[in-house]
């Protein structure tokens, strides 16, 4: 079929409304490039070339007879019939009696065109030149022939290892597996291809690009390839899937050329398109990890350097000299992903505002500027559905279609931080550990996760949208992110060891979960807190302050204070253990006047509302004895931490924990008094019963024995001391590495015994840790 006058801009946009397709969909379609597509939207009285023109004609014959329909509705287009004949027509010769090409008719069914009560067939005829219907072997390819969908990125940063990969992967004979580049979404998978694409022009032809996201864009992207090739033969097959096959013939023939396969959804869509064509040159972008070990050579794609990611936003912002400080706020923000920074940069540059304000706007308003398009409002729908939360928002139903469970662990776990998270916190949201494995490999596979044996990660862009609501999202809508926060306070609650200032052991998995904490707190906020987040908040206090770090400890235990006293009261136990953490949090940062008031309202506030024999009045009781040794009223905490041992020991026994601070506590306050007679008893003991029932290697257990070595060398026995001070320092580098502010100060205790021995005069700061 043949447009009676040619085709225009108008007929072209009225023959991609018949067939309902995008701008992207339809140059597809045509093997075009998308620039043309929307040329025809703005100019529609432009007349395509020639060989445009056949293509659309292509197009047009080979559509289905409800398309034919609807677009002669839309041009008012008459059905008429041409009946040349059928077959071929007799060979003829011009005035000086050579032979004329003969001509291919082709009769072709438009289907029944409604006329009032009547209908007719519309058999419009196509008259191909006999030397176009030519196999595929004998059609040559023009000269720099592609259908590359973009121009060359002029901003393209840092990618010159991956290029090389590329080039090194694409240049071995003869060919091997194909790479596939992979990663999330966002991270300039396409970028990357269609640079080395561009860069390449010289090296392949014909480069064509294809759509891989499914079969049918597939065979579709071959079908173009074939009417780029020999838009008349190619005339001559009545199906997409024909005209594919002929571009395979023809791929098949002829060397040099090189297909991209861009965004395949799965390894098994192009496997039988690889497997026809073993001779050629295949480029694959894709989101999945995994499963190309069949296929092609995967080649992981991650998101550029902190450099790169702050040149990228400066060459798209440019005017401005914007701080660079700013840059790099915003890029380490956005994760450095390419999407993520182009996105940003555009709109910076679009709205004339600075790199800070644009990071202002992406905290305060997360889900208006995640779902804001990386190019202007003039570019055109393709572009405006490229965005973060439409990227990801397709990989995640994918992936909830074959796993819902994937979707809940995604959504659960970006409440977390962006740091490695442990593994089996997944594993309790949901009863069947296989069913969990599997929901781990399908993100994994989309390259929404990554994982080992002991961890998952989860890109801090991917969760960041995964905790956003968005009611025009089925996989987060209001209701499924409020559960997911829900879940996982309730699981990071339930995980945390006990006793973070006592328990050793749990330590490790502290220093595991602190980032954690620190991020699920941090997300939530203090105006949406409940006992749960409170709960995690005290503990994490606890171990802050074990750890040295004691502003965070501060931090945290007012929050959980505050917390507390709003959701339960000032007098709920919650609260009042809360505030011991916060009083011990100030003791420790050395804020004494800050300390004093807290920690002598705590033990009046247990003694009332607790009772005289409970153990948190115990602890209020230590906690405002050893405030006073630090105060160096070493009397009144005397009788503070001697009353505190009998009652420990009275009721709850020789071994608690409690009791055996109480007698550590003691021993330093008689050190203090300079009874080191019985102070050296005392700590002795408190050595052997911490080794006895914490183990050698305890914190309490060092610190005992840090403070007996003191008490040697207040006693001047240093033959005593100095051993076990340098038992100390061997302990603690080897617990907590040689720079820890413990392992220095075991190592200012020692050389301060070592110039005592040798006669110099000692400071006066020793180990005297004694924790509540």
């Amino acid at each position: 079929m043949e447009m009676d006058s040619g085709w225009t801009g108008r007929e072209a946009c009225a023959l991609q409304s018949a067939l309902r397709m995008s701008n992207q969909e339809f140059a597809a379609r045509l093997g075009i490039g998308l620039r043309t597509v929307a040329d025809w939207h703005e100019k529609p009285g432009m007349r395509p070339r020639p060989a445009m023109q056949r293509i659309l004609d292509t197009a047009l014959a080979q559509a289905p007879a409800a398309v034919r329909e609807r677009f002669a509705a839309l041009t008012g287009e008459s059905a008429r019939a041409e009946n040349a004949g059928a077959g071929e027509d007799e060979q003829a010769a011009d005035a000086g009696g050579r032979p004329m090409s003969r001509l291919v008719t082709i009769g072709v069914n438009q289907g029944i065109v409604s006329t009032g009560d009547n209908a007719t067939i519309d058999a419009r005829t196509i008259h191909l030149p006999a030397e176009a219907v030519r196999a595929p072997a004998e059609v040559a390819a023009a000269r720099g022939l592609h259908n590359l969908p973009a121009p060359r990125n002029p901003v393209f940063v840092d990618r010159q290892q991956d290029l090389a990969e590329l080039d090194v992967a694409l240049s071995q004979e003869p060919p091997v597996s194909p790479p596939v580049v992979h990663g999330l979404g966002g991270t300039g998978k396409t970028t990357l291809a269609l640079h080395f694409a561009h860069s390449n022009r010289d090296r392949y032809n014909p480069i064509w690009w294809i759509p891989a996201d499914s079969p049918t864009s597939i065979t579709t992207g071959l079908a173009g390839l074939a009417a780029r090739l020999n838009p008349y033969g190619n005339l001559t097959a009545k199906t997409s899937a024909e005209a594919a096959a002929w571009a395979i013939g023809w791929l098949q023939a002829h060397p040099g050329w090189l297909l991209v396969f861009d965004d395949a959804d799965s390894p098994h869509n192009i496997e039988s398109v690889l497997g026809s064509l073993p001779a050629g040159r295949h480029l694959i972008t894709s989101r999945r990890a995994t499963g190309w070990h069949r296929t092609a050579r995967p080649l992981p794609l991650a998101p550029l350097p902190p450099d790169a990611a702050v040149d990228m936003l400066t060459q798209i912002i440019n005017p401005g000299n914007p701080d660079q400080a700013d840059l790099e706020r915003l890029a380490a923000e956005l994760g450095h992903l390419p999407l993520a920074l182009e996105q940003a940069a555009a709109y910076i540059q679009n709205t004339a505002i600075t790199p800070a304000a644009y990071l202002d706007r992406l905290r305060r308003y997360p889900a208006r500027m995640f779902a804001t398009s990386a190019l202007s409002r003039t570019s055109g729908e393709a572009g405006d559905q490229r965005t973060i939360a439409r990227i990801w928002q397709l990989s995640l139903q994918a992936i909830t279609a074959e796993e819902p469970l994937s979707g809940e662990i995604l959504r659960t776990l970006a409440w977390f931080g962006p740091d490695p998270i442990p593994r089996d916190l997944a594993y309790q949201l949901h009863d069947d550990p296989l069913t969990v494995d599997d929901a781990l490999a399908l993100l994994h596979a989309y390259s929404m996760i990554t994982f080992t044996s002991q961890s998952v990660v989860i890109h801090r862009l991917v969760q960041a949208v995964a905790r956003i609501p968005d009611p025009a999202d089925p996989h987060r809508t209001p209701d499924a992110i409020s559960q997911a926060r829900d879940r996982a306070v309730e699981i990071l609650l339930e995980t945390l060891p006990g006793s973070p200032l006592f328990n050793v052991p749990g330590w490790p998995r502290w220093r595991a979960l602190l980032p954690h904490v620190l991020a699920l707190t941090s997300h939530i906020g203090p105006g949406q807190d409940t006992p749960a987040t409170a709960g995690i908040l005290r503990a994490a206090s606890g171990f802050l302050q074990g750890d040295g770090h004691f502003d965070q400890a501060i931090t945290t235990a007012q929050r959980a204070v505050d917390a507390f006293r709003q959701l339960q009261g000032p007098d709920d136990p919650d609260t009042l253990t809360a505030r011991s953490f916060l009083a011990s949090a100030y003791r420790a940062a050395g804020d004494l006047a800050t300390a004093t008031p807290l920690h002598q309202q705590n033990l009046a506030d247990c003694e009332r509302v607790l009772g005289p024999d409970h153990p948190e009045t115990f602890v209020a009781r230590a906690n405002l004895a050893y405030l006073y040794a630090l105060q160096d009223q070493p009397a009144r905490a005397l009788e503070l931490h001697q009353r505190n041992l009998t009652d420990y020991e009275r009721v709850l026994g020789p071994d608690h924990p409690g009791t055996l601070n109480a007698r550590a506590n003691l021993a330093s306050c008689y050190r203090s008094l300079g009874g080191l007679a019985r102070a050296i008893e005392l700590h002795q003991k408190s050595v052997t019963d911490y080794a006895r029932v914490f183990g050698e290697d305890h914190a309490e257990t060092i610190t005992a024995r840090s403070n007996l070595a003191y008490a040697y060398e207040l006693a001047n026995d240093f033959e005593q001391a100095i051993p076990l001070h340098q038992q100390v320092i061997a302990d603690r580098e080897r617990l907590y590495g040689p720079d820890h502010p413990f392992t220095e100060l075991a190592r200012e205790i020692l050389i301060r015994a070592q110039q005592q021995a040798s006669g110099h005069e000692p400071a006066n700061d020793p180990d005297d840790r004694q924790t509540e």
